[in-house]
């Protein structure tokens, strides 16, 4: 399969087939592809016009350093906090943020950084159902989730009781049009955690840096690599 298949794969499934019950998270959704987890998916994520222009607006990207988000974390957002109420090691990596991330004020500070974006969707390409579990499961923290297929197992009812039970969709083109065989299960966040902020961070530095041209050459290359021969 090549990138341009995993593309149109996510298209596809989000938007053509109605496979995600996303409702109106996808008003202002797109879609790229990340390479995480050592494995390349198909996303589809909604930007947080608002947060990026701040970004962009203090000259920052990304902030992929998971123990200073868990700091910020125990912040609240747009509140003052008393800069003695800290811990040592909450002041330390508090003072690592990026510009932008907290704003002094006197002897108090103000969280500003919040997820850049929200991924709401993932696919991934495999060719046998066992891997795509593998795949897929490894966004079940952060996103709804499906495995594109080259065609349909011999042990397709083990395989789709399987996915049905983890809640991993499955799909398949037939006659060049995508075919969802199980539907993915929606995504509901239950709590908030570093690794989720770190996992919104960590894609919208893979879609800033592909976005912006950055090697693309090399980029594209990686990103063929990374999917299995369908």
């Amino acid at each position: 399969m090549s990138v341009a298949g995993l593309t149109s794969a996510v298209h596809a499934a989000t938007n053509a087939s109605k496979a995600v019950d996303l409702g109106a998270e996808l008003a202002g959704a797109k879609s790229t592809l990340l390479r995480t987890f050592r494995t390349l998916a198909g996303v589809v994520y909604r930007p947080d016009q608002a947060e990026v222009a701040r970004r962009r607006g203090h000259g920052v990207g990304s902030f992929t350093e998971i123990e200073m988000l868990d700091a910020l974390m125990g912040l609240p957002i747009g509140l003052p906090v008393s800069w003695n109420e800290l811990t040592n090691a909450a002041r330390a990596l508090v003072d690592r943020a990026p510009s932008g991330a907290i704003e002094r004020r006197g002897g108090q500070v103000v969280r500003r950084a919040v997820a850049p974006v929200s991924v709401l969707f993932a696919v991934v390409a495999a060719n046998d159902w066992h891997a795509g579990l593998r795949r897929a499961g490894q966004f079940a923290p952060f996103c709804a989730r499906a495995m594109l297929l080259p065609a349909l197992p011999a042990d397709w009812e083990d395989a789709r009781t399987q996915a049905s039970y983890f809640g991993i969709g499955v799909g398949m083109f037939v006659d060049g049009h995508l075919r969802m065989l199980v539907t993915p299960r929606p995504y509901v966040r239950k709590r908030h955690t570093p690794a989720q902020w770190w996992f919104a961070e960590e894609a919208y530095r893979q879609i800033s840096e592909y976005g912006n041209g950055a090697k693309p050459a090399r980029l594209a290359k990686a990103r063929e690599e990374a999917l299995p021969k369908l």
